[in-house]
């Protein structure tokens, strides 16, 4: 079996003044970003070194200064619920998460949770990056909604076993290969609850969203059942509890709740499309298993959601492949950010 899947963006093969644009294009997967002022958009450059390990995305980032946000029409609309660890290198960040001001710097790490709003400004950085599904990391914490916009320390106990064991995968991940990834996730995953839950993290209510808890519960009951064909708006409100119509209301800012179950289906779909796991299953099986019922249908819905076909994505992450070269070339290796969207 072959290595884990590795991606390398960097911007300085693009012109300064497309550079930021380029950034944002790939980052836009999960953010809204802007320049931290006219002079940092100028001199930007990003550089991101990333890797996929058994559903979890890890990357080094080092990055001009900017400014991040997610809104609650963006958390509604793009469906993306992980969690986000950032442990900071050097530069420094000013976040509002809801009533919370915070800052961090070199020697810190702090929590993101993607269903929630927040809004950041930087300065010139350099972190590493973990993205967890919340299903995986969910279940072992304490305060599983009062996590986000927590800054730990990376420096003592649990904080720095966790930081100490990210540095080290970093390092390695060149030579893991697919089947040890499970093995050196799980680690990753027990070391992160174990920072979080030795920390004092208050309790708080959950983040002042229209219907959030309603809306979150819906989406949870859609995420656990895309297989099923009969998956549709009667079945989902009668798990959720709530009529037709108030279903429909809370997924407006998503595009409407048929929108909602087929991007997740898709964002599945992806994953087992780019899993070394998944090459021996044919792609209409993979489509089935996700709920389309029709091959040809899913392959236009593919195709109009992340701009290539099925078997271009199949291709592009077979191991050793000729044609993952020009993919990498067209896409400016940008797998990162699929992997970011995509994972579940």
């Amino acid at each position: 079996m072959g290595l884990i899947e590795t991606s390398y963006f960097n911007t300085r093969g693009i012109a300064p003044a497309g550079r930021f644009a380029a950034w944002r294009e790939n980052i836009g997967v999960v953010f809204d970003v802007s320049p931290h002022d006219r002079t940092s958009e100028e001199r930007f450059c990003a550089r991101v070194d990333s890797f996929l390990l058994d559903g979890i995305v890890i990357n080094h980032c080092r990055l001009g200064a900017q400014r991040f946000s997610r809104s609650a029409a963006r958390i509604a609309r793009d469906g993306i619920d992980h969690y986000q660890i950032h442990v900071f290198l050097r530069g420094s960040v000013e976040m509002e998460c809801g009533s919370r001001c915070i800052g961090a710097g070199a020697g810190d790490f702090v929590v993101l949770d993607h269903g929630d709003t927040f809004s950041s400004r930087t300065t010139d950085y350099e972190i590493l990056n973990v993205f967890i599904p919340r299903r995986r990391l969910a279940p072992l914490l304490k305060a599983p909604d009062s996590v986000h916009g927590h800054v730990f320390d990376s420096d003592s106990g649990a904080g720095r076993l966790l930081r100490d064991y990210i540095v080290s995968l970093c390092q390695v991940s060149g030579g893991l290969s697919l089947a040890e990834a499970p093995t050196a996730a799980q680690p990753l995953v027990e070391l992160a609850a174990l920072a979080m839950n030795g920390s004092m993290v208050p309790v708080e209510d959950p983040p002042g969203i229209a219907d959030h808890t309603l809306l979150l519960k819906a989406q949870t009951y859609i995420k656990d059942n895309l297989s099923l064909l009969s998956l549709g708006p009667e079945r989902v409100a009668h798990a959720a509890g709530v009529s037709r119509a108030r279903l429909y209301r809370l997924f407006e800012p998503c595009g409407g709740i048929a929108c909602y179950i087929r991007e997740m289906r898709l964002r599945r779909a992806f994953t087992d499309l780019a899993s070394p796991a998944s090459q021996h299953r044919q792609i209409a099986d993979i489509a089935y298993a996700w709920g389309f019922a029709d091959a040809a249908h899913f392959s236009r819905c593919f195709r109009a959601r992340f701009g290539v076909s099925p078997s271009c994505i199949r291709s592009s992450h077979a191991d050793a492949s000729p044609v993952d070269v020009r993919v990498s070339q067209e896409f400016g290796d940008t797998k990162y950010a699929f992997w970011i969207g995509a994972i579940a």
